[in-house]
């Protein structure tokens, strides 16, 4: 069979066995992965032992004890390394009395299958796992190395998952694929996200003479309101502007004692071409601009977090690539959009690849007891993915 026959949708569809890719996901939502606690050992082995049956070769990596990240790799040939990234841990299901269903039952009704990590991202993990089934059993060449990452810690920014593997080297594909909820639309840029911890101290006092003290919440409150108009006026054609949010705010000891400190939580989305320094200096500028009102204003600004955004121009092998996949597998015209939250996909970009965030799912289910995830879009995806594995591993000549 020639390659120009066997990659096509029509073809690949014919090799999709609707069976199997709803039992390995089934299989997978009824494995709890909670994240935290990072309870993803279970659901590593799984997805060793899928990818063990698909003929690949499985190691397993820990960047953290019992949190295993499996890498399987298929090697046909001289070629470019093209990774799929997807996580295998989910967010807590949290209170059952919201859900609908079990949230590990995998149930499937009205054509979708309802439960934790039905789309954020086991879906993404077994169409991919699906698509290795199809280009196997296609006898479809490749030239180069197909790496699936399917890896621990997303939904905690990763740090022992891709940002392990990466840090460590044990990864460092050419090209990028990240699974994750976006309706099959191909994401080519995404916003950073930045964790800043801000801490006000001020004088403790009798609540009756608050003029005898110094209120460090009085002070975060300034700073507060100082936050979005230090936000710079920049936008990014997919991404939009920047944001800030205060997430948390602790402070006082009685409602009686004029508050000696004050801690708030930042969560703070940049955008290209913003840098770390860029994102630190707005911050301090709304600390300034406060204590212009209040000279005696305390702070600290710490930064325990960092994840930069990235993009990828739209005309790079990869977009285009997989815009086509995912066009001839929906058949519709291909959407490229931007990731408004964060994925894995900033530590595969800090290595150096191009990447691009494209899978099944509803990312407005992703995180709500009304996770979902429509079983003949997991289908389409499969396909899409078998295309785009296929053609931008093609051999040469």
């Amino acid at each position: 069979m020639s390659q120009e026959v066997s990659v096509s949708a029509g073809t690949f569809r014919g090799h999709i066995d609707p069976s199997r890719l709803i039992d390995r996901l089934s299989r997978l939502v009824r494995t709890s992965s909670e994240n935290p606690p990072g309870n993803e050992a279970e659901a590593g082995k799984l997805a060793a032992s899928f990818c063990e049956e698909l003929g690949l070769e499985v190691s397993i990596h820990e960047g953290a004890t019992g949190r295993p990240n499996v890498i399987a790799r298929w090697t046909s040939g001289e070629g470019p390394t093209l990774g799929y990234c997807s996580h295998i841990d989910v967010v807590p299901a949290g209170d059952r009395s919201l859900w609908p269903v079990d949230p590990f039952g995998a149930e499937i009704k009205d054509g979708r299958m309802h439960g934790r990590g039905a789309c954020d991202a086991k879906g993404p993990v077994a169409a991919a796992l699906e698509a290795v089934a199809v280009l196997k059993e296609a006898s479809v060449p490749l030239a180069g190395t197909l790496e699936l990452e399917l890896v621990s810690d997303e939904e905690t920014m990763g740090t022992v998952g891709a940002g392990y593997l990466c840090e460590q080297k044990i990864i460092h594909p050419d090209i990028a694929i990240v699974g994750e909820p976006t309706s099959l639309k191909v994401v080519r840029a995404q916003r950073g996200a930045c964790w800043l911890v801000i801490t006000t101290r001020g004088v403790a006092g009798h609540g009756s003479a608050p003029e005898r003290g110094v209120s460090a919440i009085k002070h975060m409150a300034e700073i507060v309101a100082r936050l979005e108009e230090t936000l710079p006026d920049i936008s990014h054609d997919v991404l939009g502007g920047p944001s800030i949010n205060v997430g948390t705010i602790k402070g006082g000891e009685k409602i009686n004692i004029v508050p000696a400190s004050c801690v708030i939580e930042v969560d703070r989305r940049s955008v290209p071409p913003e840098t770390k320094e860029d994102v630190l200096a707005t911050v301090e500028n709304a600390v300034e601009r406060a204590r212009d009102r209040y000279p005696d204003l305390d702070a600290h600004v710490e930064f325990p977090f960092y994840g930069e955004p990235f993009e990828v121009d739209e005309h790079a092998t990869i977009v285009e690539t997989v815009a086509e996949a995912t066009s001839e597998a929906c058949d519709r015209p291909a959407e490229l959009a931007g990731f408004r939250g964060a994925s894995d996909a900033r530590y595969l970009a800090r290595a150096g690849a191009d990447v691009v965030v494209c899978g099944p799912g509803e990312i407005a289910l992703a995180h709500t007891a009304r996770e979902s995830l429509d079983l003949e879009e997991l289908e389409r995806a499969a396909v899409a993915y078998a295309l785009a594995f296929a053609r931008l591993l093609a051999p040469q000549g």
